[in-house]
């Protein structure tokens, strides 16, 4: 049962790591586009196959990291979003009535999600959720992010945290009822 869910973890894991990766990277390409930050692109980093991007000078290295942080944010956001949202109304086990009524009535039942499916999405977005809150705390440390941004950042993942507590919570109460 172990080896299930670590398996059924990392293949939750796989499309919210190639958002993160490629929003910071159109996060970068954008900012540097919008606000014309000169920049070139060279072949070797530090991974030797990836491509890395130099900016001009400091300023705009620093304005185009926030940006793409931020983007980055936003996108590991909505994708937490959209599982509490499941979560909280669509959870197989607590759905309301009437609104699974509903969904069978248009044939949207495929969005009632039973709990071991839901909590593996959710562990996996929160996740990293704060594994970006723990990026922007270092990227903050080191003078690149906005404090702003991670302050903001880490409220919303402590509250994204505790709206998932609370739904399972209901779930633990829904068990013992039964």
């Amino acid at each position: 049962m172990v080896a299930k869910s670590i398996i059924k973890l990392i293949d939750e894991a796989v499309i919210p790591a190639l958002i993160l990766i490629v929003t910071k990277m159109l996060g970068l390409y954008l900012t540097s586009a919008i606000f014309n930050l000169p920049f070139e692109i060279k072949m070797r980093s530090f991974l030797g196959f990836l491509p890395a991007l130099h900016f001009a000078n400091l300023t705009s290295y620093i304005t185009a990291e926030n940006y793409s942080n931020l983007a980055m944010f936003l996108a590991v956001c909505l994708g937490t979003i959209f599982v509490l949202i499941q979560a909280h109304f669509f959870h197989s086990s607590h759905i309301h009535p009437n609104l699974h009524a509903k969904l069978e009535r248009f044939n949207l039942q495929a969005l009632v999600t039973p709990s071991y499916h839901l909590y593996h999405q959710a562990v996996i977005w929160l996740l990293f959720l704060w594994i970006t809150v723990g990026f922007l705390t270092l990227s903050t440390i080191r003078s690149i992010t906005y404090p702003q941004i991670t302050i903001v950042a880490f409220i919303i993942a402590a509250n994204f945290s505790w709206v998932l507590a609370i739904d399972i919570e209901r779930e633990v109460e829904i068990t013992r009822e039964v």
